[in-house]
């Protein structure tokens, strides 16, 4: 693919007149202005300087393929998901320890945390930002605090006090 030199008016009147001889010629639709890397690259490997460009094109993200049900499914569980902790929260507050409100809390607080760290990673660290393997670093990274985060509540609400007590007592320290 062949690559039109743009100059604006100031960039012709300090250019060479050979360049503005091949810029008024590159209007007509069958003549190609190169840029002088893959001209020099052309001529040292033999090749013409179409062939080259095409090497030097810069390799586009590509975007999955839109989904309605997958995001429409998504963002049912994301509000499901917070509007499930507002009786959590109240139940723990007006009730005090419970094991069944301290078990939900230590599931759906932590699943919460990691689908909007989740959706961060997705619009902010995407593999055209980061890479493909910086995208998938962070998110086995997010998916490894999030298994440490659950198996830390598990732990947290079955041998120690649990959630809602650590809450009450950081609360009135």
């Amino acid at each position: 693919m062949a690559l039109r030199l743009a100059a604006s008016p100031l960039a012709i009147s300090r250019s060479s007149p050979r360049i503005i001889a091949a810029l008024r010629a590159s209007s007509s639709t069958h003549s190609r202005v190169y840029f002088h890397a893959s001209r020099n690259a052309a001529a040292a490997t033999g090749k013409t300087a179409a062939d080259v460009t095409e090497v030097y094109k810069a390799v586009a993200y590509k975007k999955p393929a839109p989904n309605q049900l997958h995001g429409s499914y998504h963002w049912d569980f994301e509000r499901l998901l917070s509007v499930s902790m507002i009786p959590l929260f109240a139940a723990s507050a007006m009730q005090g320890a419970h094991p069944i409100t301290d078990s939900l809390l230590g599931v759906v607080v932590p699943i919460h945390c990691h689908v909007g760290f989740d959706a961060m990673i997705t619009d902010y660290l995407h593999p055209g930002k980061v890479g493909d393997f910086g995208n998938k670093a962070f998110t086995w990274t997010l998916r490894g605090a999030t298994v440490l985060a659950l198996y830390g509540c598990y732990q947290f609400n079955a041998t120690d006090i649990g959630l809602t007590e650590l809450v009450k007592k950081a609360w009135t320290a």
